[in-house]
C-alpha cells in the first residue's frame, strides 16, 4: 500500500504544479461593452369612455319601444337555431353520393349511377318511374326508389339523422316529422327492435344494430321542436279585424 502511494504521489503533485503554471501564463482580455438600455413598459390605453358609451347605448336601445316589441322568447331563438342547423344539414345531405350514404347496396348504386342518379339530391328530385325503367323489375325498383326518397326527405328534415336510420323509420311506417312528433320514444324503440328480428329488418340493419334509445329520444325531441316552431307563427299571428 505504501509502495503504491510512493509511486503515484509525485505524479499527482507534478500535475498540480503544471496546472498552477498554466494558470499564470493565461492571458485575460477586458472588453468594454456598451450598456443596454432598459425596455420601456408601455401602458395599455383604457377604453373606459368607449365602454361606458356603449353600455349607455345598449341600455337606451333596450328601453326603446321599437326593440321591446321584438320576439326574444326562448322558443323563437331555439327555432331559429334549429332552422339554421337544419339548412346546413339538408344541403350537406343532398350533396352526398349514394354509396357514401350506404342507403342501398353497391350494385344498386352503380345501376343508379348508370342512369345519372349519383347524389341523394338526384334521387329525391328525379322521376321514380323514369329511374325504374332502367331496371329489369320496374315495379319492384320503383317501390325501392320511393322508399329511398322518403328516407332521404325524412333525414333531411331532422338534424343528426342519416338516411339509413330514416329508412328504418319508414319501414315501421313513420314517414314524416309530424308523425314522429306525436310518438313515444320508448314505443318507437321497441318497434325498431321487433322489426330488427324480421328477415327484412335484419337485412336493412346489418351489423350496425338498432339505434339506441338515446338517439331515438333526440329524434323525437327534434321533431317536436320543429312541429312547435311551425305552429308558433300561426298562433302568434294577430287576428284580422
Amino acid at each position: 500500500m505504501f509502495e503504491f502511494l510512493k509511486k503515484f504521489a509525485p505524479a499527482a503533485r507534478k500535475r498540480q504544479v503544471d496546472a498552477q503554471t498554466d494558470a499564470q501564463r493565461d492571458l485575460v482580455f477586458w472588453v468594454d461593452m456598451p450598456k443596454i438600455p432598459k425596455p420601456v413598459l408601455r401602458q395599455k390605453p383604457t377604453n373606459q369612455p368607449a365602454i361606458s358609451r356603449s353600455l349607455s347605448q345598449a341600455a337606451s336601445a333596450s328601453n326603446s319601444p321599437t326593440t321591446a316589441n321584438l320576439p326574444t322568447t326562448a322558443v323563437a331563438k331555439a327555432a331559429e337555431t334549429a332552422m339554421q342547423r337544419l339548412g346546413s344539414h339538408r344541403e350537406r345531405l343532398l350533396a352526398m353520393r349514394l354509396e357514401h350514404l350506404k342507403l342501398c347496396p353497391p350494385q344498386r348504386c352503380q345501376q343508379l349511377a348508370d342512369v345519372g342518379v349519383v347524389t341523394a339530391g338526384d334521387l329525391v328530385f328525379g322521376d321514380p318511374k323514369r329511374i325504374a325503367s332502367a331496371f329489369q323489375s320496374q315495379a319492384r325498383a320503383e317501390r325501392a326508389i320511393r322508399r329511398y326518397r322518403a328516407a332521404i326527405r325524412l333525414a333531411a328534415s331532422v338534424d343528426s339523422m342519416m338516411p339509413r336510420d330514416a329508412l328504418l323509420l319508414v319501414s315501421v311506417h313513420r314517414r314524416s316529422v309530424a308523425s314522429l312528433s306525436r310518438e313515444s320514444a320508448a314505443q318507437l324503440h321497441r318497434d325498431l327492435e321487433r322489426f330488427s328480428l324480421s328477415t327484412r329488418g335484419s337485412k336493412i340493419i346489418g351489423r350496425r344494430g338498432v339505434p339506441s334509445l338515446r338517439r331515438v329520444k333526440s329524434w323525437v325531441a327534434t321533431c317536436r321542436q320543429l312541429a312547435e316552431s311551425a305552429s308558433t307563427p300561426k298562433a302568434c299571428q294577430p287576428a284580422m279585424s
